[in-house]
């Protein structure tokens, strides 16, 4: 199971995440030592308070122990497995809350844009109190409790871009450059989890009017359209470059039956599946 980030929080809604505004969530984790394979469909920032968690992202594998942060651009998928003591703090925040991040305090990033970035906190003694002060605000819960920390994470993210000025740039840039593209670049980077058109208005966190809107401006046909030609991609690509039947091909494709995925193939490629593997297999 793949689970995809904070939309299963938000779906489930869990205890352990807080919606501050319409793009800043925040997640409060303890441990889970089973691994996990993750998608985020928000940019994040996760700062680690005990213990340590282990990502493969990439390729690359990171250990990011106490006192350690990582941000990490929307749209990555990766595994993970916390330590028995393990406790974060995670910030969820879209696109939006960047772009207007950047245009209240005149920052204009020019770094090689990078989407992934560890950084010790610690070196720099002045972060670990503001962290302080988000931990003890979430215990409190005082009058204007989501106000208060929305202002305390900005604050924050201020903090971290003096002290990490290069990488914070670089992070902030990958957003600035994917951020035109945002909806194509979400959909195609996790096309093997949609399978109707309401997985990819979840995926999106949009309601169907609105999706439907910015998918016709984006991409100039309906989603179902453009889905139904994905999926047939990723089957062409699964008949020439695999030994699998048709019947674990039309699951992967997300078709409910091996004999619906055959009409459907011949409608769009006007050739059996079979016929299509043995005409193309060694192409």
């Amino acid at each position: 199971m793949t689970v995809t980030i904070p939309n299963y929080l938000i779906e489930k809604k869990e205890p352990t995440l807080m919606q501050l505004d319409d793009n800043l969530y925040i997640e409060r984790m303890h441990s889970h030592i089973g691994k996990v394979l993750v998608r985020n469909t928000m940019h994040g920032l996760t700062l680690i308070q005990s213990g340590h968690k282990e990502v493969q992202m990439n390729g690359r594998n990171f250990k990011i122990e106490k006192d350690h942060a990582i941000f990490f651009a929307q749209g990555n998928y990766f595994t993970n497995r916390n330590s028995s003591d393990y406790r974060s703090l995670t910030f969820f925040f879209d696109d939006r809350y960047i772009i207007e991040f950047l245009k209240k305090y005149s920052i204009h990033p020019h770094c090689k844009a990078h989407h992934i970035k560890v950084v010790n906190y610690a070196i720099h003694d002045h972060i670990s109190p503001f962290l302080d002060s988000i931990v003890s605000t979430l215990h409190q819960k005082k009058a204007y409790h989501s106000a208060l920390l929305k202002l305390k994470f900005e604050l924050l993210l201020l903090e971290f871009y003096q002290s990490f000025t290069a990488q914070m740039d670089a992070f902030l840039q990958h957003i600035l450059q994917t951020s035109k593209e945002r909806m194509r670049y979400i959909l195609e980077e996790n096309i093997d989890i949609l399978y109707t058109v309401e997985d990819m208005q979840q995926l999106m966190r949009m309601s169907p009017s609105q999706f439907h809107r910015q998918f016709q401006k984006h991409f100039r046909e309906t989603p179902k359209t453009w889905l139904d030609k994905k999926r047939m991609e990723k089957a062409r690509f699964l008949l020439t470059t695999t030994d699998k039947n048709i019947t674990q091909i039309a699951c992967d494709c997300g078709y409910s039956t091996a004999s619906w995925f055959i009409v459907q193939f011949k409608k769009y490629c006007k050739s059996t599946p079979k016929q299509y593997r043995e005409e193309n297999r060694y192409k």
